[in-house]
Parts: structure tokens; C-alpha cells; sequence
């Protein structure tokens, strides 16, 4: 009994690395030579916090607050950069196609211009969605937030 369970466990751990072949970009690269040996996030990881960001992002924008879009936006920059190293299965079109927004909404951010930053916040969500389409997991649907899950966190522009 104990080997039946074993082989059994041993089959569903074997068959695991296939299960992420239906997310063609969640397939870590192969080791390569300098390069770190198992990615230290996993895609979902990487994206659950880039989710995040993309409500602070509305929020920051929304609120006007200037500055913390700006940071914001470094930190979702960072995000992307990390999943472009770890699994640079990713195209480079779709990473591109996320980078224009965020150099649309830098740019915004530092005009203090409301109407360009709602147009790039847009960009990004569109941009977003495009890439979840191409990775074959479209059912994941990102949109402008209707409310925000951080109660603790005050968006309006500290008064100088």
C-alpha cells in the first residue's frame, strides 16, 4: 500500500512541470550558466503584487498624489524588470508594450497632469490584458478598481 501511494505521488510530482506548459510564460528559463539556479518568485507572484500596484497606481493618480504615482511606477518598473530576468521566456513585445504606459504616465506624473496619467493608466490596463491574452490566460482580466482593499492607507497628497 505504501508503495502504491508513493508511485502515485511520484507520478502527480512528475507530471507537475507540464501543468505549466498551459502558461507559456510561467516556464522558468532553462539553467543557464550565471544565471540564479531557481527563480526566487514564481510569475503569479511577480503579477500578484504588480495587481497591487495597479490599484495603488489608480489610487495615487485618482488622488492626485503625484509623488507616490511616481513611486508607484518605479516600483511596478522593477516588477517587470524582475519577471523579463527570471523568465525570459516572456516576448519582448509584450514587455515592451507595458513599458510605453509607464513612460506615459512618468511623464504625467511629473507635469502633475491628470487627464495624460488617466490615458496612461488606461494604456497599461490594455497593455496588461493584451499580455494575459498572449499567455493564454485571458480569463484574467484586469480593469480601472472600483474601490480600494487598502483601508490603511491614505492616497490624498501630504500638505506642505
Amino acid at each position: 500500500m505504501n508503495r502504491m501511494k508513493f508511485c502515485l505521488a511520484f507520478a502527480i510530482a512528475a507530471a507537475s512541470p507540464t501543468l505549466a506548459d498551459d502558461v507559456p510564460f510561467a516556464a522558468p528559463p532553462l539553467v543557464s550558466p550565471g544565471l540564479p539556479s531557481a527563480p526566487s518568485a514564481t510569475l503569479g507572484d511577480i503579477m500578484g503584487k504588480l495587481q497591487l500596484r495597479h490599484i495603488k497606481l489608480w489610487f495615487a493618480i485618482k488622488s492626485r498624489n503625484w509623488d507616490l504615482t511616481d513611486y508607484e511606477l518605479g516600483q511596478m518598473r522593477d516588477s517587470f524588470e524582475n519577471a523579463v530576468i527570471l523568465y525570459r521566456n516572456i516576448p519582448v513585445e509584450l514587455i515592451a508594450s507595458a513599458t510605453n504606459p509607464l513612460i506615459t504616465l512618468q511623464a504625467a506624473a511629473k507635469a502633475k497632469d491628470f487627464a495624460k496619467a488617466e490615458r496612461g493608466f488606461t494604456e497599461l490596463t490594455v497593455a496588461c490584458n493584451a499580455c494575459h491574452k498572449a499567455a493564454q490566460i485571458g480569463f484574467i482580466t484586469i480593469q480601472t478598481p472600483t474601490s480600494s482593499p487598502f483601508a490603511d492607507q491614505a492616497f490624498s497628497p501630504l500638505k506642505n
